[in-house]
């Protein structure tokens, strides 16, 4: 008991300021969630294709880079120029004119200002870069794009854009609000600052470990709350030993001690990424068999003609599904599907269920199917406050030991998640205590709003109470 009592006196003398800061910015967080840009703002801004330009088709391409393994290819606008966007499975993007088949030159300053200004309609005050990293584009999406320039704009807003030198695309876009209230939210929150997380592996080690001690401090605080509960005498109540501000702090401490011992637990959880739980994404070898062909295979039925045909488009993507090959065509309208009927002729399409169900059979060759499901808007592991399934998805039930579910997205023809027992599990321990993400609450706002608002509160100053005793303890000793 004594040796329990010293942990959690020493290590909660620093913990408790990382709990009062998580509870605060965890509320921050519900209100100004870590910036970015949407897709459907990406496609209003992003030009059109000029088609007219194209001389060299996507089979020519892939042939130059016949030694390279590509995992996605794209056709976007660079400043008029048609390009070709091939994306290796680790390290930068390639980008090739698709005029010339030349490989581009990372942007200058000047194309960049140039980029962001036509994308949003206003004038450049600054522009900025090249820069790896930045407070804004820390997450490992941004990886195969880097360096990007940062321009900002004559506003009332502040907006800063982010352009990749890499391909010229606009990518994150912030506002001066956003980015005040985010260092009190998610940088703090996540414990996001940009030479931390620029260092990935390092971030995941140093957020998991406190986070676990941050758990472990709690039950050891719980323990010892109950352990040092008094029976009062001539009374048939119990009450703390302790006067002040440590009195105040136990008895908050049990108050509140179920709550912040389950929410400092399901953060912690948020740092899994398969530590304990199944990842939800699927393997290599699973996508390579749900794809069927490769891309090089794919474009090797497409000709420059039929590239052409796909006019008033702002980007095109190359992919495969079940060993068949389709065109992703995306403008301010929305997207256009289309699937190869012969060299010259691109058809527009829907994707069925047995194609999908096809895809995911490769991709699982030892697995039965179960069923197949449409989430509904009311389905408990679709549709979630954060990591929500896209309005088209189609569950296909496996029939295999873990009861996998794979989802995919029936206007994209893309894996979107794989969930297995282990990730329905880890929807209710992570999702569930720390968002209060359950049926018939996570919907129904403003009571939502007044429940978690109401339980952060009190865990803010739970952890404010554990600051000042902390604090007496250091000026005590």
């Amino acid at each position: 008991m004594r040796l329990l009592t010293l942990t959690h006196r020493w290590i909660g003398v620093v913990l408790c300021l990382f709990f009062a800061a998580w509870f605060f910015s965890g509320a921050v967080l519900i209100y100004f969630p870590f910036p970015s840009l949407s897709k459907t703002e990406r496609l209003a801004h992003d030009s059109r294709i000029n088609y007219s330009k194209i001389k060299i088709a996507p089979k020519a391409v892939m042939e130059v880079k016949n030694n390279l393994d590509i995992d996605r290819l794209r056709l976007i606008d660079v400043e008029g120029k048609p390009v070709y966007i091939l994306h290796p499975p680790k390290g930068p993007v390639i980008a090739i004119g698709a005029d010339d088949g030349k490989s581009l030159h990372l942007l200058d300053g000047k194309a960049a200002g140039r980029i962001a200004e036509k994308f949003i309609g206003k004038q450049a005050s600054r522009i900025e870069g090249p820069l790896s990293y930045d407070q804004w584009i820390v997450p490992n999406r941004y990886d195969p794009y880097r360096p990007f320039y940062r321009v900002s704009i004559q506003d009332q807003k502040a907006t800063e854009l982010y352009v990749s030198a890499h391909t010229g695309e606009v990518l994150q876009k912030t506002e001066g609000i956003e980015r005040s209230w985010n260092y009190v939210g998610a940088v703090t929150h996540w414990i996001y600052p940009t030479l931390l997380r620029s260092n990935w592996a390092l971030w995941d080690g140093v957020v998991w470990w406190i986070s676990l001690l941050s758990v472990l401090t709690t039950v050891a605080g719980l323990v010892l709350g109950i352990a040092r509960l008094r029976k009062r005498k001539n009374a048939n109540r119990f009450a703390s030993p302790f006067k002040g501000w440590l009195g105040m702090h136990h008895i908050l401490g049990l108050l509140a001690g179920a709550f912040v011992l389950t929410w400092v637990f399901s953060g912690w959880l948020s740092m899994d990424h398969g530590r304990i739980f199944s990842k939800p994404n699927p393997e290599g070898s699973q996508i390579k068999n749900f794809r069927g062909i490769t891309i090089k295979q794919v474009v090797a039925g497409i000709s420059l003609e039929a590239i052409k045909s796909l006019d008033e488009f702002s980007k095109v993507e190359f992919f495969a599904m079940g060993g068949q090959a389709f065109l992703m065509a995306d403008n301010s309208k929305g997207s256009n599907l289309y699937k190869p009927t012969n060299l010259d002729l691109l058809s527009p399409i829907r994707l069925t269920e047995p194609e999908i169900i096809n895809a995911v059979e490769k991709a699982w060759p030892n697995v039965k199917i179960h069923s197949t499901q449409k989430p509904e808007e009311s389905d408990i592991y679709g549709r979630l406050r954060e990591g929500s399934l896209p309005d088209h998805a189609l569950r296909v039930i496996l029939q295999d030991p873990m009861q996998t579910w794979v989802h995919i997205d029936m206007e994209t023809g893309q894996i979107v998640s794989v969930m297995d027992k282990s990730r329905r599990l880890y929807r209710w321990l992570f999702n569930g205590l720390h968002s209060l993400d359950f049926p018939g609450l996570a919907n129904h706002r403003p009571l939502w709003d007044v429940l978690i608002l109401l339980l952060l509160g009190v865990g803010f100053i739970f952890s404010i109470t554990g600051v000042i005793v902390g604090s007496k303890r250091l000026f005590n000793h």
